[in-house]
């Protein structure tokens, strides 16, 4: 599932207990994504299990293995953001403020999640 040129295991797999529940479609768009992108896409977070969402705070789009997030800042994120959309995604979160190696874009391919937005949609942290 995971011989591909562009992502490891280790970088989609949870960081806190090395499981890896991570959607073969996502991964198959995630790939398009980077082939026309054309650059490193450094993924700063994959797959979640439960309690590592829950240690850190967040939302569990996660632990769908639906999900990464993608260190890119300026106008490469305006790019890649572009791309994703073309691509399918239906989740994007926007992380731009700060200092430029803390920056990235969530991308995630869910249709929905109970309790969640309406898809696509697009937030801001």
């Amino acid at each position: 599932m995971f011989k591909n040129a562009y992502f490891s295991k280790a970088e989609l797999s949870c960081r806190c207990c090395g499981k890896l529940h991570f959607s073969n479609d996502t991964l198959r768009r995630l790939i398009k994504v980077r082939e026309r992108f054309n650059k490193p896409m450094v993924i700063t977070s994959g797959y979640r299990c439960r309690d590592h969402c829950a240690s850190i705070g967040f939302t569990m789009t996660h632990t769908t293995g639906q999900a990464v997030d993608v260190s890119v800042a300026l106008g490469y994120a305006y790019e890649l953001l572009g791309i994703a959309l073309e691509e399918g995604f239906t989740g994007i979160g926007v992380k731009q403020k700060g200092a430029h190696k803390g920056r990235f874009l969530h991308l995630d391919d869910l249709e929905s999640l109970p309790g969640e937005r309406t898809r696509p949609t697009v937030w801001s942290y």
